[in-house]
């Protein structure tokens, strides 16, 4: 195929769409136009005609053969499908063991967790902060005693 064109060429889309015949008049006109003169373009369409004659060419061609019966013999045997169950409400209960299961294996991650973000039995409770304090949240402490209400 032809890569190189001028800036004033159309798209390849276009040239195609002319021998396709899917161009508006104005477009046709214009294109068809151009195409007679640059010589670009219009190898461009000779090229696509040839193309569209082989693939054409290509319908035209029949198969003298029957191939379903050369392939259906290679072909597993057909199964009947298999009958879609019905439930019945006694089998509802079939799925009372795992949801018991499933609830109690949620039950003790959540009491495992809780005490391991309490730190074993001691109660969760958050910082106390004092507000009008004279050191500031997270401030270091020089010495054990200056920490310490009393000591300040």
């Amino acid at each position: 195929m032809i890569d190189t064109t001028n800036a004033e060429c159309p798209r390849v889309e276009d040239v195609s769409a002319l021998m396709d015949g899917a161009l508006s008049d104005s477009a046709l006109n214009e294109v068809r136009a151009h195409v007679a003169r640059c010589p670009l373009c219009g190898a461009l369409l000779r090229e696509f005609e040839a193309m569209g004659a082989g693939i054409q060419a290509m319908r035209d061609t029949r198969c003298d053969v029957d191939l379903a019966s050369l392939v259906a013999p290679q072909l597993p045997p057909r199964t009947r499908a298999a009958r879609k169950r019905t439930r019945s409400p006694s089998d509802v209960w079939s799925f009372a063991p795992r949801g018991l299961a499933a609830a109690g294996a949620l039950a003790v991650g959540a009491y495992l967790g809780l005490m391991l973000a309490s730190g074993g039995s001691v109660a969760v409770r958050p910082a106390a902060m004092t507000v009008f304090s004279a050191t500031p949240p997270g401030a270091l402490c020089a010495g054990m005693p200056a920490c310490t209400p009393r000591g300040r």
